[in-house]
């Protein structure tokens, strides 16, 4: 059937036909509507509903708890109370590291009355010795807050004081300092914490005012175990209820640091940077069963105490304006050249690479020349520190001969010598040129001198010369303490070079352990048993009859390597001595430098000696 439709002329209706248009017989007849609209229609209607019905669920039942908890936020002022930062222990138990209780004084400028205003300000300012003006500028400064803090850490006796005013306006805090007991020994080990910056606010929402963070050392590298979780005061706005939350110590380190080799070695330091009037001196001793850090000490040191309270402006010039760097810590962060002690790698290189048998002598007069291949007028003069003689491989790491090293690592006479190329593959093979990845901040890599560096960065090309300075351990090569301690160690046992570490485990609030570290091999060497050997024997040598015979009088044997080199040019050296102990089965593995002149080169091996004899006692 088909439909039809009547179509009026609208533009000829008068308005009162208007209203009368729909129950006008000759209105126009439309289409019926099909049934999909209706059903459209209707599920419209429904979705509406159910979105009202879903929303009201949600804000009713779903976010019941972050609603509540908004009205809460608004209905209370938070202080917050920070953590006792978890403890620090040395590996026989000895605390390194505590924490003090204090108090902080916060204002509540909300229920600070005009009236009480003034009054408040006075008595203030006497007890907590502020003048009345700094007092109102902190004050009219900081009115919009809720709360801020006048003054992080009061006395006992202000406290009464304070409590005795009976304002309202006034909360005291409890609060948590760090203390370091013995400071100074332990300073560029431990590093020290102080009070959260602006910086710190914006990068991390953990931290709120008057928290302290961990700047340095084991503080900052294990800041995110070491900071606790914060407690808080709640302080009702419509009433004088106060709820106190309290705060989660943070978990504790226990070290594989030996505390009395530590004071001992800084006492031995002192005392020996004190005969010679010189400042700067760096020690570090590891295991070399499994790379755990016994000792790490670098002068000049600092009072890690001083920078938790804030630094005077005495303090400050001490600390920033010493050309020694006293916040420096060399241990990790100086780069030096090795000298000597580099010399039992290069031999044991040459030996690997059958550059040279090691009963093979050659003669170390106290000077050789070789001639410019590009200018023959021109002759170059490498000289020793003495007249050798003829010397072996042995005998040549026992009293330190330069010219045995010039040859069998720049090549002389008819010994073709490593070359500076296989030398710097021993030395990256040791990873003397990477980080070791010790759990302190800024360590340093060494620098191993290449021709290409150096035709880069000076524009020259590479002579013989250059790779005879390396071979002695001089030149452009530089090195860390701690890698060179590393490398000893490895060759005290037969070829394992260990991932140095400080922290053994950390406790929690109860005192369980929840996490433990333990060793990691970096790199291990296949090197021939019988060339470990030799230049296992030419250290032995060193402490029995060689440049650090000191050693030989210890009731146990010893293998050493001594060394020097200049720092500025005929006025300072750095003196070193590295071992291994004892011989046959190494424990510890010790290296000592010290700023020195001709006058204290041997002051090392005498404090090697008896931090020795005082460890193995």
């Amino acid at each position: 059937m088909r439909d039809y439709r009547i179509f009026i002329d609208h533009d000829n209706l008068e308005p009162e036909e208007l209203l009368l248009e729909a129950v006008s017989p000759d209105s126009r007849i439309e289409r019926p509507l099909k049934s999909e609209f209706f059903i459209a229609f209707y599920f419209s209607i429904l979705v509406v509903l159910a979105i009202f019905a879903a929303t009201g669920f949600k804000l009713s039942i779903l976010d019941n708890d972050y609603f509540t908890a908004l009205a809460v936020k608004n209905q209370f002022i938070n202080i917050p109370i920070s953590p006792p930062r978890g403890l620090t222990y040395s590996r026989e138990g000895t605390i390194l590291a505590e924490n003090r209780e204090t108090y902080g004084l916060w204002l509540l400028p909300f229920r600070l009355t005009i009236n009480e205003k003034e009054e408040i300000i006075v008595r203030l300012s006497e007890i907590l010795n502020l003048s009345i003006e700094n007092l109102t500028g902190l004050i009219e400064k900081n009115s919009g807050k809720a709360s801020f803090l006048i003054e992080s850490d009061i006395s006992e006796e202000k406290k009464e004081k304070i409590s005795s005013l009976g304002s309202l306006a006034l909360v005291i805090a409890k609060n948590n300092t760090r203390v370091y007991p013995d400071g100074k020994s332990f300073s560029h080990l431990l590093g020290y914490v102080n009070l959260v910056n602006e910086n710190d606010l914006s990068k991390d929402s953990f931290y709120q005012t008057n928290d302290q963070i961990g700047r340095f050392g084991l503080e900052s590298y294990y800041e995110s175990y070491l900071r606790g979780k914060r407690g808080e005061i709640l302080i009702n706005r419509f009433s004088d209820g106060m709820q106190e939350l309290e705060p989660h110590k943070g978990n504790s380190l226990v070290l594989n640091i030996n505390s009395k080799l530590q004071k001992d070695i800084y006492s031995e330091l002192e005392n020996g940077l004190r005969q010679i009037g010189r400042e700067v001196a760096v020690a570090v001793a590891q295991d070399p069963r499994d790379g755990r850090i016994l000792s790490l000490i670098s002068l000049p040191s600092f009072n890690n105490n001083s920078f938790v309270r804030g630094l005077t402006l005495e303090e400050f010039k001490v600390f920033f304006e010493n050309k020694k760097d006293p916040l420096l810590n060399r241990v990790i962060s100086g780069r030096f050249s090795p000298g000597s002690t580099i010399k039992p790698l290069i031999a044991l290189a040459a030996l690997e690479e059958g550059v040279i048998n090691p009963s093979q002598k050659i003669n170390a007069p106290g000077f050789i020349t070789i001639t410019n291949p590009y200018n023959p007028e021109i002759v170059y003069t490498f000289r020793d520190w003495k007249n050798h003689g003829l010397v072996n491989m042995r005998e040549a790491i026992a009293n330190s001969s330069d010219i045995y090293f010039y040859t069998v690592g720049g090549g002389f006479y008819d010994i073709k010598g490593l070359g500076i190329e296989r030398i710097a593959r021993y030395l990256k093979m040791f990873k003397v040129d990477s980080i070791l990845g010790i759990d302190l901040g800024g360590e340093a890599a060494g620098f191993v001198p290449d021709p290409e560096w150096k035709r880069q960065n000076r524009g020259e090309i590479w002579y013989q010369g250059d790779t005879f300075n390396v071979s002695i351990g001089q030149g452009d090569l530089l090195i860390t303490p701690l890698w060179l301690t590393s490398y000893i160690a490895a060759i005290g046992n037969n070829g394992f070079l260990y991932k140095p570490f400080i922290v053994d485990k950390i406790l929690n609030e109860e005192g369980n352990i929840i996490k433990t570290f333990g060793p990691e091999v970096l790199a291990s060497f296949n090197f021939n048993e019988e060339n470990l050997n030799v230049v296992k024997e030419g250290m032995k040598l060193v402490a029995e009859v060689g440049t650090a015979k000191v050693l030989g009088d210890l009731p146990f044997k010893v293998g050493a390597k001594s060394g020097t080199a200049e720092v500025v040019k005929g006025q300072s050296t750095s003196s070193w001595i590295t071992v291994f102990a004892p011989y046959d089965n190494p424990q510890i593995a010790l290296t000592i430098m010290m700023e020195s002149g001709k006058e204290g080169s041997y002051i090392p091996h005498q404090i090697a000696y008896r931090v020795l004899e005082n460890y193995f006692k």
